[in-house]
């Protein structure tokens, strides 16, 4: 893989990495006024959809995909769901903190499962990387792990698998189709689902809801549109052991933000 294309993956995760991060407490700050994490990945799903299928229409491109790759796109997109259906849900019932504790235990999953996977090489100091940053961002906001709802906790770590699988669909996926035929097909795939989850916790939120929450709303899908883009783009670029090190700076905006915004000092 020539240097350059290295580097350019590297520049689209960060960005990538800091929208996913500003994304999650404008998600707490939807839930408190009653629309939660599956409302949301509804919503964002059909703007994404409906983009893409306007640039692919502008281009005159075709969003067919080749037999051989049908399999791997609907793994993407069920390791989507999951990340965006249990990660912004989780956070309705834990803090942003904790929630980011947990969930960013899926780059170390990666590393370790790499070699298994893609033939990459397990190095101390890719372990030794991502250590040093989980601790020091463990140490450095100190959740208290004491009184939490269950229901959090366990959708944060279902967000891990989500997120392990996703990092390695997304590599497979984009290194054959386009990141629009990728994102295309993910959320059409992931669509059904949310809505599904929507309908088994309730039903969607009601206009007036929607409308008082209308602005964190439109943050979240819009936060996301570019980080998932520049996501698939990155995967395209650089593997996804390198890829899951540099989400690991994801959690310092997540919380950065909340402290601000929510006041999660």
């Amino acid at each position: 893989m020539p240097p350059h294309t290295m580097l350019y993956g590297l520049l689209a995760a960060f960005v990538s990495e800091d929208a996913y991060g500003a994304n999650v407490p404008f998600a707490r700050i939807s839930a408190g006024l009653g629309v939660y994490g599956p409302d949301i990945v509804v919503y964002r799903s059909l703007a994404m959809i409906a983009l893409l299928a306007a640039i692919a229409g502008i281009r005159r491109a075709s969003l067919a995909i080749p037999p051989p790759m049908r399999l791997p796109i609907h793994g993407l997109g069920h390791f989507t769901a999951t990340v965006g259906l249990a990660y912004l849900s989780s956070v309705a019932f834990i803090p942003v903190g904790v929630a980011t504790i947990i969930f960013y235990m899926f780059p170390l999953v990666i590393v370790i499962v790499s070699p298994f996977v893609d033939g990459e090489k397990l190095t101390l100091s890719r372990i030794m990387i991502f250590l040093v940053a989980f601790c020091g961002l463990f140490l450095a906001i100190g959740p208290s792990f004491t009184s939490l709802d269950p229901r959090g906790l366990a959708l944060a770590a279902i967000a891990v698998i989500g997120a392990t699988g996703q990092f390695f669909f997304a590599s497979k996926t984009t290194r054959v189709l386009p990141p629009t035929i990728v994102g295309f097909w993910t959320q059409l795939i992931l669509l059904p689902i949310a809505m599904a989850t929507v309908y088994a916790a309730g039903g969607p939120a009601s206009l007036s809801t929607l409308q008082g929450a209308a602005v964190p709303v439109l943050i979240t899908a819009g936060l996301f549109l570019i980080a998932f883009m520049l996501h698939l783009f990155a995967a395209r670029a650089a593997p996804p052991a390198v890829i899951g090190l540099v989400y690991c700076a994801e959690p310092v905006t997540s919380i950065l933000l909340a402290t601000v915004v929510l006041d999660e000092a």
